[in-house]
């Protein structure tokens, strides 16, 4: 099982490569952004990618008519579509008015090529020049999308040597081939810096398993979780083994946290049933006491959550 799941985790950072990375860092309310989740997560930074799928094929627009407006592409995606809520993830870029090469143009551009199949990949386009041209103007946005145009066809490459995961000696071909076109289509700062961080992973997970030592966790396997009749130390001592130190501390100071808010949860839960069950009071009244108490009991953030929690 071990075994398996270092398999598993090293063709996830070899897939990476063959078909590009669907960063989904967008805001949403009432939960954690992209960003952070990625942030907090073991592997952070992979694509969970089928490795089997094949390479470079966009997803057709299913139902999508070419040549639509920027409104109507912005209408379909924000308004209507997937992008509802969310934000754009990344970064242009753009430092001292240059645009200089950083791991968040890439995300950036996954956040809109994941409206594939609800637009065309034209439309998308389209769209991140228009947004680069409103946050940098016309010269910075043609630079951005000469990057575009290159990682697109970076992403639709075919590529000679197929992944296998299963066979051990389709990894370093398909490795070298990926890191080789790379550099030759975007160039060698862009490559680096969209993909260093991917190849040091891999060529970590190999070195490992080439020198016999046990297999690190599977990235996609559950966080060790508190339970009623776990023991907290040996949770806890599981996660420094998965995680190290500081994100065992950090998912600890998440434990306090969640606990915490269940806690203040059941307790305003419990005052809005003694509410509703006092015949004394009005409507009105029960509701302002309770938003009273809610006032007291929880941050402003917390306010719409509660009260959708307990159907006020």
């Amino acid at each position: 099982m071990q075994m398996q799941a270092w398999m598993k985790a090293a063709a996830i950072a070899l897939a990476l490569g063959a078909a590009g990375v669907a960063y989904v860092s967008a805001t949403r309310p009432g939960g954690l952004s992209g960003e952070d989740a990625a942030s907090s997560a073991p592997g952070s930074g992979w694509g969970m990618i089928r490795p089997d799928a094949s390479p470079g094929m966009a997803t057709p627009a299913v139902g999508a008519k070419a040549g639509l407006s920027l409104e109507q592409v912005r209408h379909k995606l924000f308004k209507e579509g997937s992008f509802q809520g969310t934000e754009p993830s990344g970064d242009w870029c753009v430092v001292a008015a240059k645009l200089s090469p950083c791991a968040d143009l890439r995300k950036r551009f996954e956040y809109y090529i994941l409206g594939l199949g609800e637009v065309t990949i034209e439309d998308i386009r389209a769209l991140v020049a228009d947004e680069a041209r409103r946050a940098h103007g016309d010269e910075l946005a043609g630079a951005i999308m000469s990057v575009w145009d290159r990682y697109w066809q970076l992403r639709s490459h075919t590529w000679r040597n197929a992944f296998v995961q299963s066979d051990r000696n389709t990894w370093m071909p398909a490795f070298e081939e990926q890191r080789m076109v790379r550099r030759q289509i975007l160039g060698e700062d862009w490559a680096r810096a969209f993909f260093a961080d991917d190849e040091t992973k891999f060529k970590q997970y190999v070195a490992q398993m080439d020198s016999g030592q046990p297999p690190p966790p599977d990235p996609g396997e559950p966080v060790p979780q508190m339970a009623p009749g776990k023991d907290p130390a040996a949770v806890h001592a599981e996660r420094v083994a998965r995680y190290g130190q500081d994100a065992a501390n950090r998912l600890a100071k998440a434990d306090e946290e969640w606990a915490d808010w269940e806690r203040r949860l059941a307790a305003a839960r419990t005052e809005w049933d003694r509410l509703k069950g006092a015949g004394q009071l009005s409507d009105v009244q029960r509701r302002q006491d309770m938003q009273a108490y809610i006032a007291s009991h929880f941050q402003a953030d917390e306010h719409l959550r509660v009260k959708a929690l307990l159907n006020i």
